[in-house]
């Protein structure tokens, strides 16, 4: 089986479990997922864990590649303070995502797209049960991002990175030696 076939059949297989009552990653219903629900429903799908979020992260890494063909990460993020599902990403080498276009359409219907300066910069975007889905690529690293995500929960995150590095700079102005 070639790679695109084998990328399509696993990836129709992810997405084609989910109920139509709510938008499900691995058998967990993102809008109420819980971070070690999901923790323990991604090493169960076979991912494997390359670092898991900390103090200073805020988001798990994953190697995916052995659970969806084409993938090589997978990002988990969530809010600290309650632990919420922020949000999950896949990324892949490249940019050839037409069949990944394809699926995506099929599952959720036809995308809202934002246009680029070409039609490769293109985003697709879909909204199901609270939850944003995006398709794009990102040139600068040549990589093409499927990515889930709670609009206000990744606003959540993004306040505590915020809030995190501004304590981080503080603490490193007063322990200057001069």
């Amino acid at each position: 089986m070639n790679r695109g076939l084998k990328l399509s059949f696993a990836f129709l297989l992810l997405i084609s479990s989910a109920p139509a009552f709510a938008l499900e990653l691995f058998g967990v219903a993102l809008e109420s997922a819980s971070r070690d629900e999901l923790r323990a429903a991604t090493a169960q799908a076979g991912l494997l864990l390359v670092r898991e979020g900390g103090e200073d992260n805020w988001y798990d890494v994953y190697d995916s590649s052995s659970a969806l063909a084409g993938s090589t990460r997978f990002y988990l993020g969530f809010v600290k303070k309650n632990q919420r599902f922020a949000f999950a990403e896949y990324e892949f080498r490249g940019f050839s995502h037409k069949q990944l276009l394809r699926q995506l359409t099929l599952k959720y219907g036809k995308a809202e797209v934002e246009g680029g300066r070409f039609v490769s910069d293109h985003r697709y975007r879909w909204q199901r049960d609270g939850i944003q889905i995006e398709l794009n690529s990102d040139w600068q690293r040549y990589r093409t991002r499927l990515t889930y995500l709670i609009p206000q929960n990744m606003s959540d995150l993004l306040a505590e990175r915020a809030a995190y590095n501004s304590r981080q700079q503080a603490q490193a102005a007063q322990v200057s030696l001069y």
